[in-house]
């Protein structure tokens, strides 16, 4: 089966609908928590329990976003947002929505040559990729 490549020109990345100005990448991480089961008399697992699944990424932005600091700095319920990213390339698309996302913090970067970098960690709780 061939790879499916997604192009970052093609693509678009929206919070409750709205475009992010200067989004220059979106990074997530899913993963479920695990207990191994033990065999009673041996030292091999004979099985596993997954537990909690955990939605963790970043959004990286030149410079800021006056639309995440504004989530940021809201009251927990009111902070709440949706994350939508259509990857695309040609006729192909692949989407990954985010629901129920919060933003946990942010960090600013600038390097030499000038150009200032915010990232926005957010945690969801769920991702649907279709």
């Amino acid at each position: 089966m061939a790879a499916t490549i997604l192009s970052a020109s093609g693509s678009k990345v929206t919070i409750d609908g709205s475009q992010i100005e200067g989004l220059q990448s979106i990074e997530y991480k899913y993963s479920r928590s695990r207990k191994d089961i033990e065999a009673v008399g041996t030292d091999e697992r004979i099985g596993v329990d997954y537990g909690l699944k955990v939605v963790t990424g970043t959004l990286k932005v030149k410079s800021t976003s006056k639309k995440l600091d504004t989530l940021l700095n809201k009251s927990t319920e009111d902070a709440k947002f949706q994350i939508v990213a259509e990857l695309k390339k040609g006729n192909v698309i692949r989407k990954a929505t985010f629901d129920d996302c919060w933003l946990d913090d942010k960090s600013f970067g600038m390097d030499a040559n000038g150009v200032g970098m915010s990232t926005y960690s957010f945690s969801a709780t769920r991702v649907r990729e279709e």
